[in-house]
């Protein structure tokens, strides 16, 4: 085949391929993209090499679990990169150094993110050109969260005058997700309410996958289950022949979701499809947040060695890609696992890694609740009552100023178990009042195991 004709039929593909992707045929579209690279290589165009490289990894990242594959699009990014890096400084390299930069958020390695997005945003600068990059979101893994938050938020307004609608979606999704990570569930309600209006305007078919997932973990979070449930099920409908999953840490939401609401059966049939999905993607963040939530399922089961494992995996992913937020959401649970399991001094080994991560100088908004709660239950496992009645307060006040109410529910009924503990009248009557003020959150909160736990906790002190 002639030259001409190589290149007219590398054109035509191309068409073809960003048509499909706006279409979510998503096999047909890789298929035509790696087309094109074979036509391009043939032909020795290295500029078009680079770039269909970037359209082949752009395909793998964003394609639903099945064709998904997190690994294979590093390897093309990677390989433009090396095209593209010798040559001068331009929007081309910088595109390419952001999308590099967000696939390794995605491979759970947000201090290497940091790295690719600084060398992005270098080169935007350099060239006078505004474009948001992964930097914030990265910051914030990393433990940078004002600097990390501010980042995004500022690109909001930016993003918005562009109209560009996946630069809008990653941004909208990135700040909501973020706030509800360090548990700031008021902070990230209003930019649900920020960013619901525009999404419904602007975002096409091909965007909207995204912000319903990170809103189920936003309203369980918050303890608005129900709005949960309705996003739940939109999301089921619209996903049942493209099946698309969370694309980082809120691969958990419909897991988390059912866990909360005591469906048990059906939170770890979900969870445990979404892991093997992240898995078979290579999408190592997902892979965490699952074993993460995982584990706390069968924390609860009391299947112990299974929860250990789990979160461990979860922890272990965190340490090596450098991911503090997250892991101050694994530690508490292990700290708890081995409370139950007779281990008191690994509990401590965990708390102590908590609180030496949760620098005194930096705000953590609702992060160190779940820590304080694994204080006070080793300090009252310890009998170590001035302590635990300390942890526990922190704990119930930081769930109560970042709206967290399941949260501030389970530490009140810890508190109510640690007032049993010491066993006088006075502190009976003080065990009575948080148990039943833990009830009656549960409750407002659709925490069917919950309920019966404190009830029966209640029922067996003849209450």
């Amino acid at each position: 085949m002639k030259e001409e004709d190589l290149r007219r039929k590398a054109e035509v593909l191309s068409k073809l391929a960003l048509t499909e992707g706006f279409s979510l045929d998503w096999s047909a579209c890789l298929k035509h993209w790696q087309e094109v690279l074979e036509l391009y290589q043939e032909l020795g165009d290295l500029p078009n090499v680079a770039m269909t490289h970037v359209w082949v990894g752009r395909g793998f990242s964003m394609a639903p679990l099945g064709l998904a594959d997190e690994a294979k699009a590093l390897k093309h990014a990677e390989a433009a990169l090396a095209i593209l890096e010798p040559g001068p400084d331009n929007s081309d390299k910088a595109l390419l150094l952001q999308f590099i930069s967000r696939l390794h958020l995605q491979a759970d390695e947000p201090a290497s993110s940091v790295f690719w997005a600084r060398k992005a945003v270098g080169i935007f600068e350099k060239l006078g050109i505004f474009m948001g990059t992964s930097l914030g979101t990265a910051q914030a893994r990393t433990g940078e969260l004002d600097q990390g938050i501010e980042y995004q938020e500022n690109n909001w307004e930016p993003a918005l005058r562009s109209g560009n609608a996946l630069a809008l979606w990653i941004c909208g999704y990135d700040i909501i997700l973020t706030h509800t990570l360090v548990r700031n569930m008021k902070r990230a309600l209003e930019w649900e309410k920020i960013f619901a209006p525009v999404a419904a305007k602007i975002m096409s078919g091909t965007f909207n996958a995204g912000p319903p997932w990170v809103l189920i973990l936003t309203y369980t979070l918050s303890g608005e289950t129900s709005k949960a449930t309705e996003t739940c099920q939109v999301l089921e409908r619209s996903e049942s022949k493209t099946p698309f999953a969370g694309s980082l840490e809120d691969s958990i939401s419909l897991g988390l979701l059912y866990f909360r609401l005591g469906n048990w059966d059906r939170a770890g049939n979900v969870l445990q499809e979404v892991l093997s999905g992240q898995e078979n993607a290579h999408n190592i963040v997902g892979v965490k947040a699952c074993c993460f939530a995982l584990g706390s399922l069968n924390l609860e089961l009391d299947n112990y060695a299974k929860a250990e494992e789990l979160l461990l995996k979860s922890l272990e992913i965190c340490r090596n890609g450098g991911n503090v937020l997250f892991e101050l959401w694994v530690l508490p649970t292990l700290a708890e696992l081995y409370l139950k399991t007779g281990q008191p001094e690994k509990t401590a080994e965990y708390v102590d890694r908590g609180f030496e991560l949760l620098k005194p100088d930096k705000n953590w908004y609702g992060l160190p609740a779940p820590m304080y709660l694994a204080k006070g239950m080793l300090a009252t496992a310890r009998k170590d009552w001035g302590i635990a009645v300390e942890s526990f307060d922190k704990a119930i006040k930081i769930n109560r100023q970042y709206q967290l109410p399941w949260d501030e529910a389970k530490a009140l009924y810890e508190r109510g178990l640690m007032y049993l503990a010491r066993r006088r009248k006075g502190y009976r009557e003080k065990a009575h009042e948080d148990l039943d003020e833990a009830l009656a959150i549960f409750q407002k909160v659709g925490a069917k195991k919950d309920v019966e736990t404190v009830l029966r906790k209640k029922g067996r002190l003849g209450a």
